[in-house]
């Protein structure tokens, strides 16, 4: 079990350990024993990842991740793909191995045909992660990563381009295999708006809470918005922005040491009684109930 202590506020970094303001590269790989010596320690704090995925890919030893509330085990053959904005921490043996991998997502997003499966895994996990346990037997994941491993670490021309397709490739296959077979609609016009409203709520959740906020930038009808989402996810819009807010505030009470107040001014409350009564009412106990539960 991690321990996990509660922070100011939670470090948003860009890579492990660095600063926040710092300018990463569009992709950085790194062994995990490696990592674990070099901050000499086998446990990391709660963190999470300014405008950067990452993958974690275990291949020895184990230990335990806590990606917001939930707590994972980490063990041989097992990825977690971490959704940018994702608060984890995470704790290991001393003979852990693997990899962790770090990338924009512009690089999968700004090719003229971009990676349907990078997109559809987003859309599934929204804002959230993954956890693929592969079979011992299937190779796929391990080869990719490894053929990522060798390209960054050697000086080859068109070192760059490769290194995309490589990961490319390697969105496929932890799409084949995702453990909930959903499938999705491309290119619709619906799944289009759904996709733009997802992103505006990401951009916005804080401050607007409207659905006609929403509705009005997409230059559509709240009604037309609720139908599309309603088809598309079996939720309302009104539900996902909710969501988000609620993800955030878990978040905040969990890992920071922030007042009940200053998260409530965080999420742009009228005043923390506000808050306390919309928490209560999505997640069923009392803001402070939830943070002494965790």
């Amino acid at each position: 079990m991690i321990s996990v202590k509660a922070m100011d506020k939670i470090p948003n970094y860009h890579l492990y350990g660095s600063k926040e303001g710092e300018v990463a590269s569009f992709f950085n790989m790194r062994r995990l024993e490696e990592l674990s010596n070099d901050l000499n320690t086998t446990a990391h704090h709660p963190h999470r990842h300014f405008n950067l995925f990452q993958i974690i890919w275990v291949t020895h030893g184990c230990g335990s991740i806590l990606i917001d509330e939930k707590m994972y085990k980490m063990e041989k053959g097992t990825l977690f793909y971490i959704h940018p904005g994702v608060v984890h921490a995470c704790e290991n043996s001393n003979d852990f191995k693997g990899f962790v991998l770090h990338f924009s997502p512009d690089v999968l997003l700004s090719h003229t045909r971009a990676n349907t499966s990078f997109e559809i895994i987003n859309r599934t996990i929204h804002n959230t992660s993954l956890v693929v346990r592969t079979d011992e037997r299937e190779k796929t994941i391990s080869n990719s990563i490894s053929d990522l491993w060798k390209e960054y670490t050697n000086d080859y021309v068109e070192k760059d381009q490769i290194i995309k397709n490589h990961l490319n490739i390697l969105m496929i296959q932890i799409h084949r295999q995702m453990h909930n077979d959903q499938s999705f609609g491309d290119g619709t016009s619906g799944n289009m708006i759904v996709k733009s409203f997802k992103k505006l709520i990401e951009q916005e959740y804080k401050k607007e809470r409207s659905v006609s906020y929403y509705a009005s930038l997409l230059h559509i009808t709240p009604t037309y918005l609720n139908d599309i989402v309603k088809k598309s996810t079996g939720k309302t819009a009104g539900e996902l922005i909710r969501e988000r807010v609620v993800l955030e505030a878990k978040r905040l009470l969990i890992f920071s040491k922030q007042s009940i107040s200053e998260i409530a001014f965080e999420l742009h409350f009228e005043d923390s009684a506000y808050f306390w009564k919309f928490f209560k009412k999505y997640v069923s106990i009392s803001p402070k109930s939830f943070r002494e539960k965790h």
